[in-house]
């Protein structure tokens, strides 16, 4: 018996190579980022392959001069969107050869990303994508203890994209300078650059790849700390005017000065905090638990209104100091108020707050692998009539407008891939926000629709509108291919869309279409936050022909209480495509 074994196996050596964008060094909302591989990189690894740049937040003209004033912007943290990072920034890639030859494009690919991230995911992973994409992970030194659900977006004394002020009282105003770069390294999560087959690159003659970089008011979030209309139970509560349980402020009374409880991670540390100074706060007054919409405390505007002048450690509590006193209007913060909690007015008091974006330093780390005669044969077999073939799954994403009114729609979709594996539809808020109110997310989607003890975060509005799904009443679904409604009867979804329960069928289906485009679905705890309907259209290694089918998906809305949202549907379709060369000819099969 021999130990030694015949095979056509050849030894691989790989190297990184850096390749810079070639259109620029600093790039805005709007632009287009564009990355030449040259031929003479003839064979590289995608899937090893990373894109590395800087990212820099530039938020609106502050009133520092006079904080107090009833108009203009005022500071407040800001990042962005806290699950995908950087990927959040591409609205779209597109793939071609340097002749021109169109290989790969995904439009809204950020949302796609978006999905792929809420259900592809676990600790590991999340806390990976913060160390390197630019997204933020769960950090327990902001952890909420008042039953709220888990915030990835409160990160306050370790945020990627500002500074940690440092010190036992914090005083400094916050300003642009308060901002830093965030460096990320991060996959581009397209068929061909995802494969786990070397590409040939030299063969095709060198190929371009195309970044669009998304619009400004679609991609700033605020530290769910300070915000009102997210998670309002993990915020600040306001203790009293020292630091005495009892201490309260009765009606028409006035404070320039007051401490936090030490709920909610608020134990004395100054940089726990997450506001900053400069920043303007507002007091919501919580008669009872089971009514989170009583009155606000409201402040008379001859004094001013409450802005913060500096946040200082006193002992085991956190002291906040106000630039001027303010006189309590109506309801005092006796009491009588439950819980009175602090969020922060800096974005929805201006009247407009229009942050901006840098990217900057952009280069392209590509894994070159170099063999030994194994481009030379495939050209020799090519000469003599042969042709290579690249399979890789990749997507197409069809769109379609849905009106809020339409409580029926029947969604066609001109579907024309040969070789499909599943379809992942996620019906987008369409609404055109703001930049304030993309931020501030006082108007936009209800996740949860219900207000007070049976929603432990009080209120819980979308602050990713068009990156994630919306349920919005919807009562059920069904799929028409092939001349049959697939299921045979309609996937009920009202449990889901009510916010009562699960609806075991809709997310068993969905599960074998996460699978079928290759994402693992490790959690689906976001199931009804990013709402994605999914058909498997085949299982295993098998593929379904969609070439010349009437291919429609049947949603109804049935639910007494009506959609609220105009919807933008994102179809994913999962394919095989193939990339042939022959000759000097590039051809691709969808």
């Amino acid at each position: 018996m021999s130990y030694w074994v015949a095979s056509d196996k050849i030894p691989v050596q790989q190297k990184s190579v850096s390749i810079p964008a070639e259109n620029g060094t600093d790039y805005i909302a709007g632009q287009e980022i564009r990355i030449r591989i040259d031929p003479t990189l003839r064979l590289f690894n995608p899937e090893a392959t990373f894109l590395t740049a800087n990212v820099r937040i530039t938020p609106p003209t502050y009133l520092l001069s006079n904080p107090l004033a009833q108009s203009g912007a005022t500071p407040t943290k800001l990042q962005l969107d806290a699950e995908t990072g950087f990927q959040s920034l591409c609205r779209s890639i597109r793939i071609h050869t340097t002749e021109g030859v169109l290989l790969e494009e995904i439009t809204n690919y950020n949302t796609m990303v978006a999905m792929m991230y809420d259900y592809k995911t676990n600790d590991s992973l999340r806390n990976k994508r913060a160390l390197t994409e630019g997204s933020t992970a769960y950090d327990s030194s902001a952890r909420g203890t008042e039953g709220g659900t888990k915030s990835v977006c409160n990160t306050n004394k370790n945020n990627p994209y500002s500074k940690n002020q440092a010190g036992a009282t914090i005083n400094a105003s916050w300003t642009a300078d308060s901002f830093v770069d965030c460096k990320v390294c991060v996959p581009l999560h397209t068929g061909i650059m995802g494969n786990n087959r070397a590409f040939m690159n030299g063969l095709v003659g060198g190929i371009v790849i195309t970044i669009l970089l998304e619009d400004n008011n679609r991609i700033f979030r605020q530290v769910e700390g300070a915000m009102r209309y997210r998670r309002l139970n993990l915020n600040p509560q306001f203790l009293g005017k020292t630091n005495v349980a009892t201490a309260s402020i009765v009606n028409n009374g006035s404070f320039n000065e007051f401490f936090l409880k030490q709920n909610n991670s608020q134990h004395g540390e100054a940089q726990s905090c997450p506001f900053v100074v400069g920043e303007r706060l507002g007091f919501q007054r919580l008669i009872g638990t089971s009514n989170a919409n009583a009155s606000i405390v409201a402040f008379n505007n001859a004094s001013g209104v409450p802005v913060i002048k500096s946040i200082a450690t006193a002992g085991a509590f956190t002291k906040v100091v106000l630039n001027s006193s303010v006189l309590i209007v109506g309801k005092g913060m006796d009491s009588n108020a439950t819980d009175i909690i602090a969020y922060s007015r800096s974005v929805n008091d201006a009247p407009s707050y229009d942050a901006t974006y840098k990217v900057s330093d952009v280069n392209l780390i590509c894994q070159e692998v170099t063999t030994e005669g194994y481009e030379a044969d495939m050209m020799a077999e090519m000469k003599q009539g042969g042709s290579v073939r690249y399979d890789f799954l990749s997507n197409t994403c069809y769109r379609y407008s849905q009106l809020a009114s339409d409580r029926v729609a029947n969604i066609r979709i001109p579907l024309n891939n040969a070789r499909c594996k599943s379809i992942l539809a996620i019906p987008t808020d369409a609404t055109v926000y703001s930049g304030k109110a993309g931020i501030n997310a006082s108007n936009t989607y209800e996740i949860k629709h219900t207000v007070g003890t049976e929603n432990p975060d009080f209120y819980l509005r979308s602050s990713r509108s068009g990156l994630e799904g919306i349920s919005d009443h919807i009562s059920n679904y069904q799929w028409l291919y092939d001349g049959r409604l697939q299921p045979s009867r309609a996937v009920p979804l009202t449990k889901l869309s009510t916010g009562d329960s699960i609806d075991a069928q809709h997310l068993i289906e969905l599960d074998k279409a996460l699978s079928q485009a290759d994402i693992t679905g490790h959690s689906f705890q976001r199931f009804n936050q990013n709402f994605v309907i999914g058909r498997a259209l085949a299982l295993g290694d098998a593929v379904y022909d969609g070439r010349n089918k009437d291919f429609s998906l049947q949603v109804n809305y049935n639910e007494v209480t009506a959609p609220t949202k105009n919807k933008l549907w994102c179809m994913y379709v999962y394919h095989l495509r193939s990339i042939v060369i022959a000759g000097n000819s590039v051809v691709v099969e969808v």
